[in-house]
């Protein structure tokens, strides 16, 4: 059974892919039914949508995203695990270590996979500091990477955002550095012959 919690943060999680999948004509009477769901009514919605795992039956919704079956905006993978934006971020950054394995443990590699993450989410987007914390949901454990610019915590309010703008973050973290010349480089260039009088 769900807690209320658990419920709570996949409804957010389902009605941003409603708001991001759906024709516009069929959003609003979806998200509607998502939110008048109450756990139970919820669960057994996720069940019968094959989005959890179920005496063995089923994907849950991480492994589909994982896997590439559920839209996401994919920063990084590797052959362990895929790390992607959340869509209900806490921060700008706010990243979800997702293993491609349905597993209740995380592997030293994936941990290591977290630390470079992490990483260069503090190097491209500057927070004051970047926390890492894992949470399992339908038994699937995952590790978030929260970057911290005031005081976040991971039981801050989450925020829904739209795909446009998790697409601009990923930009910013992908963005490579532009190296620039040293002086010396500069100054060897441009240096010019002596003049003969």
């Amino acid at each position: 059974m769900l807690s209320e919690k658990e419920a709570l943060e996949l409804k957010k999680k389902i009605i941003s892919q409603i708001e991001t999948t759906f024709p516009p004509e069929q959003k609003d009477s979806a998200i509607s039914q998502i939110e008048a769901m109450n756990s139970e009514q919820f669960e057994n919605f996720l069940e019968k949508n094959n989005l959890v795992k179920k005496d063995g039956s089923g994907e849950c919704i991480f492994c589909s995203i994982a896997s590439g079956k559920t839209k996401s905006c994919k920063i990084e993978e590797n052959d362990d695990a895929v790390a992607v934006l959340e869509i209900n971020p806490i921060s700008e950054g706010h990243t979800i270590i997702i293993p491609k394995e349905h597993t209740d443990k995380i592997s030293d590699k994936i941990n290591e996979f977290a630390e470079k993450i992490s990483k260069k989410i503090q190097e491209k987007l500057n927070p004051k500091r970047v926390e890492i914390f894992q949470r399992a949901i339908f038994g699937h454990e995952m590790i978030n990477i929260l970057p911290v610019y005031k005081d976040e915590t991971p039981e801050s309010e989450r925020k829904s955002v739209r795909v446009d703008e998790l697409e601009r973050i990923k930009g910013k973290i992908e963005q490579e550095e532009i190296k620039k010349p040293k002086i010396e480089q500069i100054k060897e260039f441009f240096r010019l012959p002596k003049r003969i009088p």
